[in-house]
C-alpha cells in the first residue's frame, strides 16, 4: 500500500478533504480536473474505499475518508519538516562544533572567536582539535566540522575552502639583543641560533625552504611545540625567533621582546577555512563558518602598531 503512495497523492487527498470538490481541489493543486480525478481513482484503489460520493448536497466524505483527515494532516506536517530548512537560531543551539586548528592559530584566534561565539550561542560548545600537517588525510569527515589551515597543511581535495587572509613573518628577539637596532643583514640573521616551533608542521619549515634557495642554513638552538615557552626563552637568550606577529605582539611587554623585518624575501602564510562537503549546507555550520571567518579576517587584517620597521 505504501509503495503506491507519494507526496503529491497525499496532497491531493488533503485538498479533496478540504474542498469536497474535484474541481476546487484541482485548482489549488494547479492541476487539471481530469488529473485530479485520476488521483482520486488511485486513492480509492489504495484505501479500498470510495472516499467521496456524490449526493444531492454535493460530494461527501465517507467515514474512511474522515478517519484519514487528522493522521494525514500530521503526516504532511512531518513531511514538510523533512524538506524545509528550519531556521537556525544560535541562542537556542546546544550543539558541539569541532574546530581543527594548530597551536599557534588557536592562541591567535580562539579568544576572539570564543567571545563572539558564546555571546551568540551561550548553550553551545566549541571543541578544539589539534591540527597536524597530515592529520586530516587519515580522519573521517564525520569528525570534522571546520578547519583553519595554512598552505603547509594538507587538506583533502574534496573539501570546500574560503580564503581568510595572510600573515608576513618577522624576526623576533630580546629588546637588549645586539641586532635589535642598527643594520640587519642575512649574515646577521644566520650568526645567531634560532628557536623553532613545530606547531603541527612537518620536518620542512617554510623558512628553511626559503633559505635553501639562497644556499643558506640557519643554526637551530631550540625546537619546541610550546609557543609561549619559545617567547620566554627568547627573552632570556640571544636566540632569534622567526614568526608571524599576531601572537608575539601580545607578549612584547611581558617578555620584553622586539621584532625586525626578515632580511630576505619570504612568502606570506596564506590562511583558509576548509570543511567537508557533508556539512556544507548545514545552517548551523554555515553560521559557525561565517562567525569564525569574520573574526579571523579582522585579526589578520588588523595592522600591528608595535612592529618596529
Amino acid at each position: 500500500m505504501l509503495s503506491q503512495l507519494d507526496f503529491k497523492l497525499l496532497l491531493s487527498l488533503s485538498r479533496l478533504l478540504k474542498n469536497r470538490s474535484v474541481s476546487l481541489a484541482a485548482d489549488e493543486m494547479n492541476m487539471s480536473q481530469p488529473a485530479m480525478s485520476r488521483s482520486l481513482a488511485k486513492l480509492r484503489t489504495v484505501f479500498n474505499d470510495p472516499l467521496f460520493v456524490r449526493t444531492s448536497n454535493g460530494m461527501e466524505a465517507t467515514p474512511r475518508a474522515l478517519s484519514l483527515e487528522q493522521p494525514l494532516s500530521r503526516t504532511l506536517e512531518q513531511l514538510n519538516e523533512l524538506v524545509l530548512n528550519q531556521e537556525f537560531l544560535p541562542e537556542s543551539c546546544n550543539r558541539n562544533f569541532r574546530l581543527h586548528m594548530s597551536s599557534y592559530t588557536t592562541q591567535a584566534h580562539l579568544p576572539a572567536i570564543s567571545e563572539a561565539f558564546y555571546r551568540e550561542a551561550p548553550n553551545a560548545q566549541i571543541e578544539i582539535i589539534d591540527l597536524k600537517e597530515k592529520s586530516l588525510l587519515n580522519q573521517s569527515t564525520q569528525d570534522i566540522d571546520l578547519v583553519l589551515c595554512s598552505q603547509v597543511m594538507q587538506v583533502p581535495d574534496t573539501f570546500h575552502r574560503l580564503s581568510v587572509g595572510q600573515e608576513s613573518s618577522y624576526c623576533f628577539m630580546a629588546k637588549n639583543h645586539p641586532l635589535a637596532t642598527g643594520k640587519f643583514t642575512l649574515d646577521d640573521y644566520l650568526k645567531y641560533p634560532h628557536i623553532v616551533t613545530t606547531l603541527g608542521g612537518g620536518p620542512n619549515f617554510p623558512i628553511e625552504t626559503t633559505l635553501s634557495k639562497l644556499n643558506k642554513v640557519r643554526k637551530v638552538g631550540l625546537r619546541t611545540p610550546h609557543y609561549l615557552a619559545a617567547l620566554e626563552v627568547l627573552s632570556r637568550t640571544q636566540m632569534l625567533f622567526s614568526s608571524s606577529p599576531l601572537v608575539p605582539d601580545r607578549f612584547r611587554q611581558q617578555f620584553s621582546i622586539t621584532s625586525r623585518p626578515l632580511p630576505f624575501n619570504h612568502n606570506t602564510l596564506q590562511y583558509a577555512l576548509a570543511w567537508p562537503p557533508t556539512v556544507n549546507k548545514d545552517p548551523a555550520q554555515q553560521w559557525f563558518r561565517k562567525l569564525c571567518g569574520d573574526i579571523i579576517k579582522i585579526n589578520l587584517n588588523r595592522k600591528s602598531t608595535e612592529i618596529e620597521l
